[in-house]
């Protein structure tokens, strides 16, 4: 029996541990995590460099989003946190070109499906055993642990972080064979404390079509599952605190909220203002990491017109004024402010050359539930490596 080549086996352990790697006293829960996947890719690299590989339509077309995303950011109005990254994410230039050679490698390895499913499901569980762990110290136990608004964040500093994580990497657990019903449930629990309503929503569906798909439940499939969907957005609507009602519903039937009492940093007051200043700059882009000074530099520049000269007045844009956003809470229109319409047409590209090649395969799901995921939540390194991860995968043929 050979033994797995070393860059495999360190392609494989910066896929199991760049999720565990906590904060340290010098550096936050998302640097650490970009200088460990630099330093691995890096290593990986040096071994793997003098091989050739094949240009697909997926690879070309990634290679030109990398490019778009090259010349905005340094035609961008930051140029150096661009190329960089700046705080709280890191996920500049450079963090983006070594997720493409991440892909490459991913694609180019010869690690098996099943060997893959494990390291993923290995890490997200003991990822999920510890925010269960700090859930139980904080609601039982009474001792102190890391927070973020009351709730556990587990390895990744945020709790949509986290669940985000192991919704992503739910569908693995179907390779796993008769016992991935329980790493399922483990990852199930673990978003459960999150108190994430996306991905407990999310999960809830997948538990559903996974026991279908165990029940070999065929006939009326459609039905059932736009039934669970219509189901979950009706609860998400109908309950006050849903994610449906708390994001959208309440803000617009309350167009003076008192900022006294609620948050302006909800998705229907920051995505139309995002859409609006995205088109000062469409062709161009801001560049990667430069969503905050956009919004400073839109107010900045229109403060006349918004609030001295206007008689109608919109509170909530106070409370947007003098609030830090670094990201849309949605990653196309990310990826439009990053790096113009080029840029974005680029990705939905690649990301509609993945969906066709993954249909009517394994990918399909994972990759379906990850552009979901990404149209509520931001995202951290791991997630975007999970995209990459997934076109690696998908690129490389396999049948599955």
């Amino acid at each position: 029996m050979s033994k797995a080549p070393a860059s495999a086996v360190v392609l494989g352990l910066t896929v199991f541990l760049t999720p565990l790697i906590p904060a340290t006293s010098m550096f936050g829960f998302e640097q650490i995590k970009v200088l460990f996947f630099i330093v691995s890719i890096t290593l990986i690299g040096f071994v793997w460099m003098r091989k050739r590989f094949k240009w697909t339509n997926i690879s070309k077309v990634g290679w030109v989003f990398i490019l778009i995303l090259m010349t905005t950011s340094l035609l961008g109005v930051q140029p150096l946190p661009s190329i960089l990254g700046a705080p709280p994410y890191f996920q500049g230039l450079i963090l983006y070109t070594y997720f493409y050679l991440f892909y490459i490698l991913v694609r180019e390895s010869k690690i098996k499906l099943e060997v893959w499913s494990k390291i993923l499901v290995g890490s997200a569980i003991l990822v999920s055993f510890i925010a269960i762990r700090d859930w139980v110290f904080v609601n039982l136990l009474v001792q102190n642990v890391s927070l973020y608004a009351g709730r556990v964040v587990s390895t990744f500093g945020q709790p949509n972080f986290y669940a985000g994580f192991l919704l992503l990497t739910l569908p693995f657990t179907y390779r796993l064979g008769k016992y991935g019903w329980l790493w399922g449930l483990i990852l199930v629990v673990g978003i459960l404390v999150s108190y994430s309503r996306s991905a407990v929503l999310l999960a809830l569906t997948l538990m559903i079509l996974g026991l279908i798909y165990q029940l070999k439940i065929k006939y009326k499939l459609g039905g059932i599952i736009l039934g669970t969907v219509l189901l979950s957005i009706y609860i998400a609507w109908k309950l006050s605190s849903g994610i449906v009602g708390n994001e959208i519903n309440n803000p617009i039937a309350n167009i003076n909220p008192d900022l006294t009492k609620e948050s302006v940093e909800k998705r229907v007051y920051i995505l139309p203002l995002s859409f609006h200043i995205a088109s000062d700059r469409l062709f161009t882009g801001f560049g990667l990491e430069n969503i905050p000074v956009s919004f400073s530099n839109y107010f900045n520049e229109n403060k006349h017109v918004l609030f001295e000269e206007n008689l109608s007045i919109k509170p909530f844009l106070f409370g947007l004024k003098d609030t830090y956003i670094d990201r849309t809470h949605n990653y196309f229109l990310d990826v439009l402010m990053f790096s113009g319409i080029l840029g974005l047409v680029s990705y939905l590209v690649l990301v509609l050359l993945l969906l066709k090649k993954s249909f009517k395969t394994f990918f399909f799901l994972p990759l379906l539930i990850y552009l979901i995921w990404v149209q509520f939540q931001n995202q951290s390194i791991v997630h975007l490596m999970f995209f990459w991860f997934l076109a690696g995968l998908i690129d490389k043929d396999l049948k599955v």
